[in-house]
């Protein structure tokens, strides 16, 4: 597993071979540095995975983004069609965080290749 920030506010990404899957968790209220890292790091991750994995993304403890937040996983979401990935997932607890992540995946036009719990 990677991890990114601190206790109050990054992410990890750990490959689990025996679900197939990329679980990434999210926490706190990203710096811009943090930011930055998200979707370049998640995209190396799901990269470097065999063909069919699953993307599962846990962002219930991560707070409303800011820009920066919001331009890094755009940089995912635009990648998502070419990783070769089963499905992804997204578990959010905030509406206005799931408000955000829809309308980059909207916006990035993978809308329909990303599911909402």
């Amino acid at each position: 597993m990677t991890q990114f920030g601190d206790s109050q506010a990054g992410f990890s990404v750990a490959f689990h071979p025996d679900e197939a899957a990329v679980r990434v968790r999210a926490w706190g209220f990203w710096s811009a540095l943090v930011a930055a890292q998200f979707g370049n790091a998640v995209r190396e991750a799901c990269h470097d995975c065999p063909r069919g994995t699953a993307l599962v993304l846990d962002m219930t403890e991560l707070k409303p983004m800011r820009d920066e937040g919001q331009v890094s996983v755009g940089v995912l979401m635009k990648v998502l069609p070419k990783l070769g990935l089963a499905k992804t997932t997204v578990m959010t607890s905030s509406h206005l965080t799931k408000l955000q992540l829809l309308r980059l995946a909207t916006e990035c036009g993978v809308k329909d290749l990303v599911q909402f719990t």
